[in-house]
């Protein structure tokens, strides 16, 4: 699976970003008060919506991405494993194998993780807290976006 480059992932983000703002700023400069309303929140909601499908695309190729890691942590530490049984001339139990590969690719990743991410070994309140804050920012967010796009929007309504 080859990831998205960064450079073409930014430059989807900014396309994505400033399309919705010139789409906000037309929808706001709409004079008829109904279409207007109409407009901006078939705007918001498309936005939401298409950020939330990116969102779950990303999802879903993180846990493939995962699974694929742990499946190439457990044959390399299977092969390893075996190499060292086969070196050591040791009766070869496959299935003790397979289970103390995965146990030790297992392991492998939580201390990956325990060493890269600060959030992994946070409580379940830590992470709760951790999800409200993403929330409120994300309304935060869409509060400036949006606001800034009305902004500009109004002052280009034309009075007549």
């Amino acid at each position: 699976m080859t990831p998205l480059p960064p450079h073409r992932s930014l430059a989807l983000g900014i396309f994505r970003q400033s399309a919705f703002f010139i789409f906000a700023i037309a929808a706001f400069a709409e004079r008829d008060e109904h279409t207007r309303t109409l407009l901006t929140v078939s705007v918001f909601l498309l936005d939401v919506v298409s950020w939330h499908l990116s969102e779950v695309v990303a999802f879903y190729t993180h846990s493939v991405y995962n699974r694929v890691w742990h499946d190439t942590l457990t044959n390399r530490f299977l092969l390893e494993y075996l190499s060292d049984r086969i070196k050591a001339k040791q009766h070869i139990d496959v299935p003790a194998l397979v289970k103390e590969s995965t146990a030790a690719a297992k392991e492998d990743i939580a201390r990956y993780l325990r060493d890269s991410t600060v959030w992994f070994e946070w409580g379940r309140f830590r992470k709760f807290l951790l999800g409200l804050g993403q929330f409120l920012w994300y309304w935060i967010g869409y509060g400036i976006f949006y606001g800034i796009a009305g902004a500009i929007g109004t002052s280009l309504r034309s009075p007549f």
